[in-house]
Order: structure tokens, then sequence, then C-alpha cells
């Protein structure tokens, strides 16, 4: 049956743990799969309105699930996931994601830093008290046990009361700082996710062995940083040229496309699949920039449909078969030569086959 998950059922269905699982098995199947998102990974389209409205839309399909979706909405809106059969394009359900998208979202930093992070990792640093931000103050003490975790802000008043709500809800040390600097230095663990006008991490701050995990889509990180890291990791490299740190050094002429390409060792499928290494020494300084790929939105959507089967939750929506798939006979030629022909005009995204 198809089913409609509304952001409410979506919040009494999902467990953090239920999330980690199902981010860390998408990972696990883009470091298998490989060819896991549409290309390009993450599409605009932008409507003149008299503030012009951006609509984005990323495809994702996870073969070994079985489940191929789009994830959609406007910048400033309600956003979609629509999950189909991957084999027969069979509609299973659509997914509010405003809530969804900003869980996924923390749930990638924590599974990154559950990947990366030096072992025995203690001290947490969060720059950005948004909602996001209150999903990751959720999220990550359940994978690390942290003996201090820090809060920065725009101002030390809005950190305080940020951390003075989530407290009652958070088995962790949680408190305010006065400066992203103060939250920085000595921290194991850095995620930044903000909409910071100008960078606020600087070089020298970050710790021997400390893992810096930034989110924020926007100029986050001083280029000198670059230059203290000993690995750098991304999720979707498309993604992560066109927008967030890497995108805004390549603007401003502080390093080349190419060498910003040379310079990325791994995404983070390689790493959870073991295809390539992650942290090499408790010493390394690393960065990921890790901004959200729709095969995270797409797992969770599909756990979500297979728990709301179980538990009778979710609006029915009837939805009639439209065509009757040819036989593999027919289908099979017409398919793979349109699907050669895509390949030959399909844009570059700088991703690894």
């Amino acid at each position: 049956m198809t089913r409609f998950i509304s952001a409410e059922d979506a919040r009494s269905l999902l467990t953090i743990p239920d999330s980690l699982r199902a981010v860390e098995e998408a990972y696990r199947l883009y470091g298998k799969e490989r060819s896991v998102s549409s290309e390009p990974s993450l599409s605009f389209m932008i409507v003149p309105n008299e503030a012009p409205t951006m609509f984005w839309m990323k495809g994702a399909c996870l073969k070994e699930l079985g489940v191929a979706g789009v994830f959609f909405g406007p910048q400033f809106g309600d956003y979609y996931m629509m999950v189909s059969d991957c084999k027969t394009g069979t509609l299973r359900g659509v997914i509010e994601q405003s809530w969804l998208v900003k869980r996924r979202t923390a749930v990638t930093a924590v599974v990154t830093a559950m990947k990366l992070s030096r072992k025995g990792s203690t001290v947490a640093a969060l720059v950005g008290a948004g909602q996001i931000g209150e999903e990751v103050v959720r999220c990550l003490p359940h994978a690390f046990k942290l003996s201090d975790f820090r809060v920065a802000s725009r101002t030390f008043e809005g950190a305080s009361a940020f951390v003075e709500r989530l407290k009652p809800e958070v088995d962790a040390p949680l408190r305010a700082v006065a400066s992203a600097e103060e939250a920085i230095r000595g921290a194991d663990i850095v995620i930044t996710i903000t909409l910071a006008s100008e960078p606020f991490v600087k070089g020298g701050w970050l710790k021997e062995g400390a893992l810096l995990v930034s989110m924020g889509g926007v100029h986050e990180v001083h280029h000198e940083v670059l230059a203290e890291m000993g690995r750098v990791f991304v999720d979707d490299q498309g993604h992560a040229f066109l927008r967030g740190d890497f995108a805004s050094w390549v603007d401003r002429g502080e390093i080349t496309l190419d060498a910003m390409k040379q310079r990325v060792d791994a995404d983070i499928g390689e790493i959870v699949y073991g295809t390539k290494p992650g942290r090499t020494s408790d010493s390394q300084r690393i960065m990921a920039v890790i901004q959200g790929m729709a095969i995270c939105d797409l797992a969770q959507s599909a756990f979500l449909l297979d728990k709301a089967a179980a538990e009778g939750v979710g609006q029915p929506l009837e939805v009639k078969q439209q065509m009757t798939m040819p036989a593999l006979t027919k289908m099979k030629p017409r398919a793979e030569s349109i699907t050669a022909g895509l390949k030959r005009r399909r844009p570059s995204t700088g991703v690894s086959a």
C-alpha cells in the first residue's frame, strides 16, 4: 500500500538509533554501489517571484534496499521525499521531510565522527545553535561518552538559552561558551552548522588529532586551516564544490578547483565500506565537508515506510498502476541504449565511479 507519512508520524516512529543505523547503511551502500545519486546530485530551479523561490531536487537510489527516491521542495518551505521501487517505479510512499532533513543532517555529522574521530574522543564543540544544531546535541551523545560538550552561537545569550532548553534531553555535560574559538580549542570533535556571513574557524585553533565537520553550506572555515589538515573528506564532491568552504575557497581564488579535488582523500562512502582508509594516525587533524546526500533521506524514509506498514501508521494513498512493464527481452535493449546515451552526455561531477 502507498502511504503518506507526516512529520508527526515520523517523529513518533523514528528513534535516534534508527537514524544512525539508516544513515550508516546508506553510506555503506554508497561505498559498495557507487552509482547512488542523480547527475547532477543536486538540481535547482529558480522561479522569479517578488522574492525568488528556489526549488531544489535530489535523486537517489539504493539498489540493495530496492528503493529509489526524489527529495524536493523550496528553499524556504516544505520538503518531501517520494519513494519508489527502484526496478518497477511503483510508488511506495511520500514522506514529509522538513523535520527529517534536520535529523538526517545531524546524524550524518555523528556517523562521520564515529568513522573519523580519534579513539577516546570525549570533548565536542558545536558552533551553530539552530534547529539542526538541536538535533546534533540530541544525537551525538548516543555515539560518544562526552566529558564536555560546548556550544557557541552568534551571541552568548543565544547559546545559553539553547543549552538550557536542551539540557533535560541530553545525557552529556552541555554548556554554552562565549565564542567559536572557546568552543573549538581543545575539542576532539568540532561540528559547524551555521549561516555565517564570513569564515570564523581560524588556523591554529584545532588541536592535534581533532576532527572538523563543516556542514553549513556557507564559508565557515578560513583557507589557512587546510594546510593543517592531515586528511580531507567529503560526502559528495559535486555538492562540496558547489557551496560551502571548498566552493568558497575556489571562488575566492585561494585554491584551484583541480588542486582542491586532488586534496580530497576519499568520500564517506569509501570510508564506511572500507575501500579507502579514514584516519591513519591519532595525531592527524581531519576535515570533512558533509553537506547532505539524498541517499540518507532515502534510507530514513524507506525505514519509516516499513515501520509504518508494520504498525499501521500513515495515511493510505490510492495510486493506480498507469502502465504495464514490458517483458525484459523487449525492455532491456532500449533501456541499455538510453542509459549509454545518458552516460556519454552526463556532466562531470568529480565523483569517482
